[in-house]
């Protein structure tokens, strides 16, 4: 049996294959609970995580990626620390990204992205994602067996992110394979490891792209967009090269190219993610499979239990900038804070019998998958449409979809593989076979 009293969550591999135990154990102890190691006050109640969410006085996000892992360049004293770590910003790893900013550049960054996601464009966007769903399942479903998440979720993330932004062609299959495998927050991974990001060789290709069309879409350039390659309309990436900040001020190039790099991240790893838990209880509840099946309109109603039941993010970090106090414990400034997505979502003082998947669950749309505040993810509509597109797809072109128990195991004693991550939820793999549907 796992000693909880004594793991190191950030660091632990043994508690990747059922982070619901441990997150539970720290539950019993209260909904904010000090951690033995680190300096880590965890965060496991609903309602008090909501709480750090909305509280960007006294908790700041520039640690929301690497946590208690971060290394901050100077020794926090006092109770105040928000003037320090926006002085030393520049020098502490993933700072720079949208998620990790806070205030007037966090608001600023967000107007550029919200761009992207409008309901008007979303739907431009729906058979494009038909599309990619279909294309896809045509390389596998002659096997009648698939590795869900290398051979669908990871491809159809990269190439709907790809359309929506108008990569062209020859960028996609690149961009296809640089982010195979790619795992942000690797448990085993070294400080240098850790510090590195994954999206630096994709954004040099973008900040290309990018670049070309800022420069030629000055008045006296335009001429010789056809010469580069530039459609004569413009494109997404025109757009964002274009864009302005709410105050009329011109983003920096390395800003618009970060953002863009970020979709292809975090878009690629937590919708992959999601359609694998998504299928994993499909494949293993055949009265849910065979619902959907029987009324797709029921998908969207799935996939909100799914987010509140086993969404694809397990944490984000916080770092208390004010010395407050929270649930009755004081958090001083300097403590990190562990905010757990996952374990709020089994508040059981919020969702009722909540170790249960139930797709009639009242008000499961209140899960914090998503999160809430000014930190709420931006590209949830665009997720959601991603996963309901996909499981209507392979539902309408597999049939009697089941684990694989050649890869998993027998029935009752399947095994899944974990990636080593403190971030996401997410399966090494998913082995499903099928009857294809002629």
């Amino acid at each position: 049996m796992l000693d909880y009293e004594k793991a190191d969550f950030y660091t632990d591999t043994s508690l990747v294959e059922d982070p619901h135990a441990y997150f539970d154990f720290l539950r019993e102890k209260g909904p904010v609970t000090r951690l033995p190691y680190r300096n880590v006050v965890a965060v496991t109640g609903y309602e008090e995580t909501v709480q750090v969410m909305l509280d960007t006085e006294h908790f700041s996000s520039i640690n929301a990626v690497t946590g208690a892992l971060t290394s901050l360049p100077f020794d926090p004293s006092g109770d105040d620390i928000t003037e320090q770590l926006e002085t030393e910003r520049s020098k502490i790893a993933f700072a720079d990204q949208i998620v990790t900013e806070q205030g007037k550049r966090h608001a600023d960054l967000r107007s550029i992205m919200s761009a992207l996601f409008t309901p008007s464009r979303l739907k431009e966007l729906e058979p494009s994602l038909r599309a990619t769903s279909d294309s896809l399942i045509d390389e596998f479903i002659a096997d009648g067996k698939v590795d869900l998440v290398r051979q669908y979720g990871g491809p159809y993330a990269t190439l709907v992110i790809a359309d929506l932004l108008g990569i062209p062609e020859d960028g996609r299959k690149k961009f296809r394979k640089l982010l195979e495998g790619t795992i942000p927050a690797q448990m085993d991974a070294s400080p240098e490891e850790i510090a590195k990001n994954p999206l630096v060789e994709l954004g040099k290709d973008i900040f290309g792209y990018i670049t070309k069309r800022r420069l030629l879409n000055k008045p006296l350039l335009r001429w010789a967009k056809p010469l580069f390659g530039l459609p004569d309309k413009d494109d997404i990436l025109t757009e964002l090269a274009l864009a302005k900040f709410p105050d009329g001020g011109t983003p920096k190039l390395v800003d618009v190219t970060g953002l863009a790099a970020f979709l292809f991240g975090a878009g690629q790893d937590t919708t992959n993610r999601l359609l694998a838990n998504s299928f994993r209880v499909i494949a293993t509840r055949p009265d849910v499979q065979q619902e959907l099946r029987d009324d797709p309109g029921r998908i969207p109603d799935f996939i909100e239990e799914i987010l509140r039941f086993d969404g694809s993010v397990k944490s984000a970090g916080r770092i208390c900038q004010r010395t407050t106090t929270l649930g009755g414990v004081e958090i001083r400034a300097g403590t990190t804070v562990l905010l757990s997505h996952m374990a709020a979502n089994r508040d059981p003082n919020r969702f009722e019998n909540p170790g249960e998947f139930d797709m009639n669950r009242p008000k499961a749309k209140e899960h914090l998958a998503f999160g809430r505040g000014a930190h709420t993810c931006i590209g949830a509509p665009l997720a959601r449409r991603e996963v309901t597109v996909s499981i209507e797809r392979l539902l309408a072109r597999l049939g009697n979809i089941r684990l694989s128990k050649e890869h998993l195991g027998p029935d009752g004693e399947y095994h899944f593989e974990y990636e080593p991550t403190y971030i996401l939820r997410a399966m090494k793999h998913l082995y499903l076979e099928f009857d294809p549907i002629s």
